[in-house]
């Protein structure tokens, strides 16, 4: 009997000791609570001191920003305004991002982007992480935490970590993420290959060019030689180069063409010498050169009728030109030069 009206003593105390435990936790909820996320990663992106150019560049892309700001549990690797100085100042590299090939900027910005959240913790060395780029492009935590990519730096460090949005989480980082499949991109940026490969007005040319290339791997005739090997070599060289207004006056795109068909047409606007703007508008008696396709191309002033420079190309044997110097020089870069043309040259017929 002492015991139970000891214990009932002690209730009116315990009772008390739950609530004030009640209202502790109650109170630690409500302050959690008002730490939730309020924004989406776009949001965030958009509101971040620091990151002003990766909102100016996603904006460029509906597709990408409709992502970050849809219902989900995505992570955003979010690099900051120092990391695309740097990409600028990469020897070769275009001078403003808008002089890029638009796809490459849009597949490069989505390899940023995964649709799974990964806080820091959950970055552990080996984690393989499948990104929104074309072909689902991984990225590699390495064994400090670092990320590997495709860039020539193979350490990218985060710099503010676990940032959370309503729809998933956002890292910074000091570098602009490269895919594995650009690994080695800034190799040949000063040549002729990473302007074609990399410049806005040349993203059908590099299209035709890629298709070029696989045909020229799988080709069994020892001579056909990647034409991307030509435009990364040191040996000098002239490219004749459409751009995309050209190939669209044409009616032309990537799939015009099979990739041996592109293999010998744009090898008919490559000659392996330096061909200056001198010797091209002095052409007034008329000079010939021979393109890597073994093509002799006769190039002329026609005066008057022309619509730019006057100076024509003819390369399919007849008298009616193949196209005009637009801008000469638009290009010079460590292993060769590149002339803008309005047309795209024909090749004998067989």
């Amino acid at each position: 009997m002492k015991k139970i009206k000891l214990l009932r003593n002690y209730i009116p105390q315990v009772v008390l000791f739950a609530v004030a435990i009640g209202i502790v936790t109650l109170s630690s909820c409500n302050k959690d609570d008002d730490n939730d996320p309020t924004q989406t990663i776009l949001e965030i992106v958009e509101n971040t001191e620091g990151l002003d150019s990766l909102a100016k560049y996603l904006n460029k892309y509906p597709s990408l920003t409709a992502v970050l700001e849809s219902e989900g549990s995505f992570t955003l690797f979010a690099p900051t305004n120092t990391a695309f100085i740097s990409l600028l100042n990469i020897d070769g590299f275009p001078p403003t991002i808008e002089e890029v090939n638009p796809d490459i900027i849009a597949n490069v910005l989505a390899y940023h982007v995964s649709a799974t959240r990964y806080s820091a913790g959950d970055l552990t060395s080996g984690v393989e992480i499948e990104t929104q780029s074309e072909g689902n492009e991984l990225i590699t935590v390495n064994e400090d935490g670092t990320l590997l990519t495709g860039s020539t730096t193979t350490d990218i460090e985060i710099i503010t970590a676990n940032i959370a949005a309503t729809n998933g989480i956002v890292h910074t980082v000091g570098s602009v993420l490269i895919p594995v499949s650009m690994e080695g991109i800034a190799e040949i940026l000063p040549t002729t290959a990473g302007v074609i490969r990399l410049g806005a007005p040349f993203s059908i040319l590099a299209e035709g060019l890629a298709k070029a290339d696989i045909f020229a791997a799988t080709d069994q005739n020892e001579e056909t030689v990647p034409l991307t090997g030509i435009l990364i070599g040191t040996t000098d060289h002239t490219i004749f180069a459409p751009t995309n207004d050209t190939f669209e006056e044409l009616e032309i795109t990537a799939d015009t063409y099979t990739g041996e068909q592109w293999y010998y047409r744009i090898a008919n606007h490559v000659v392996m010498d330096d061909i200056t703007p001198e010797e091209l508008l002095a052409a007034g008696q008329g000079i010939q050169v021979e393109s890597a396709a073994g093509v002799t191309i006769s190039i002329s002033d026609i005066g008057e009728l022309g619509s730019y420079t006057g100076i024509a190309f003819f390369s399919n044997g007849d008298q009616l030109p193949d196209a005009e110097l637009v801008l000469p020089d638009a290009k010079v870069k460590d292993n060769g030069r590149i002339h803008v043309i309005a047309g795209f040259l024909d090749l004998p017929a067989q």
